[in-house]
């Protein structure tokens, strides 16, 4: 008899607790229905330390900010640059209180700086002319050289940041006003007779200290020396666009970049610059693309580019270049 008043005992006890833990769970039931009823889980937004709003998806607002940093939402943006990125904290919001995900955007956007991406068109360094496209500037430099304008060897173009817009020029004002005409001189007693060009570099090949092959396979179009319009310090080599370069010698990249006055290849578009030894430096000029950076070592025969028409050029062709002691030299002496 004892032992069956105490199981009897245990069965009521058992039941007290199952009744205790159904009414928990009723209770923590209703407590989450109530507040999904009047919550939402949401993220609080945080710029430089202050709640700037709330939002339900915090990955697509991100992902729109980033956006805007890497592309900005108007004309010539290059990219935006914020100071501080918003914090996203987890949190839960009354139902009748509305997220804002426009708003926060648009406070983050204003908190940034804007900068613009253009391109100067210079003479001898200076800047003359603002344009938005670079298609537009290396117009301006070709229309130059084909005019025979006194200054068109001297034209580069810089590409620009800055965080206001340029005035800019369309490519007819800035030809207009970049155009320098010859001017021809009238001899009052006689005819003066143009002196007969010479060769003036060594009447025998330099020793280089390497043995080259040729960069491309095409025709010769301006050979080295000097020409109508000036002294042709190379060897153009005319191929289609794309063609690929190959490095004539080894050696280490000394520039591989888009010339400007500023860093001594105005004129050349895309080059690439490659030092074989202590005294000779190989120049490809006018690419179409570079497929090798500044202080990379490239093999002979690697490929290094693509020829094409950038800088002061009017067709697609590889401009072959020889330094020697910092003296430009005929490449036919070794080549071609």
């Amino acid at each position: 008899m004892i032992h069956i008043s105490n199981l009897k005992k245990c069965i009521i006890g058992i039941r007290h607790i199952v009744k205790i833990l159904v009414i928990l769970i009723i209770s923590a039931i209703l407590i989450l229905g109530i507040i999904k009823i009047t919550y939402k889980q949401t993220y609080s937004v945080s710029l430089n330390g202050e709640i700037i709003g709330y939002t339900q998806d915090k990955v697509n607002l991100q992902k729109r900010i980033n956006d805007y940093i890497n592309k900005g939402n108007g004309d010539n943006i290059a990219f935006v640059e914020l100071k501080e990125m918003p914090e996203y904290e987890a949190c839960l919001l009354k139902n009748d209180i509305q997220t804002n995900d426009d708003e926060i955007f648009e406070k983050v956007a204003s908190s940034g700086t804007t900068y613009y991406k253009y391109y100067a068109v210079t003479e001898e360094n200076e800047e003359k002319a603002y344009v938005k496209e670079f298609a537009d500037a290396e117009s301006i430099v070709n229309q130059l050289k084909e005019k025979n304008s006194t200054n068109s060897d001297k034209i580069g173009i810089v590409e620009k940041y800055s965080t206001e817009q340029a005035e800019y020029k369309t490519v007819e004002t800035a030809v207009t006003e970049l155009y320098k005409e010859k001017k021809v001189e009238v001899a009052q007693t006689k005819t003066q007779t143009k002196p007969k060009a010479t060769y003036t570099g060594p009447s025998v090949p330099t020793d280089l200290g390497v043995s080259l092959v040729k960069p491309v396979s095409g025709v010769i179009s301006s050979r080295f020396g000097i020409r109508s319009r000036d002294n042709h310090k190379g060897l153009d080599i005319a191929a289609p666009k794309g063609t690929a370069i190959k490095a004539s010698a080894s050696g280490t990249v000394i520039f591989s970049g888009y010339g400007s006055n500023g860093n001594g290849y105005s004129g050349y578009g895309n080059t690439v610059a490659i030092k074989s030894n202590s005294s000779l430096t190989i120049l490809y000029a006018h690419c179409s693309a570079l497929y090798v950076k500044s202080g990379q070592t490239v093999s002979q025969g690697e490929v290094i580019a693509a020829v094409g028409s950038t800088g002061i050029s009017t067709g697609n062709h590889l401009h072959f270049e020889i330094r020697y002691n910092g003296r430009q030299i005929d490449p036919q002496n070794y080549l071609y």
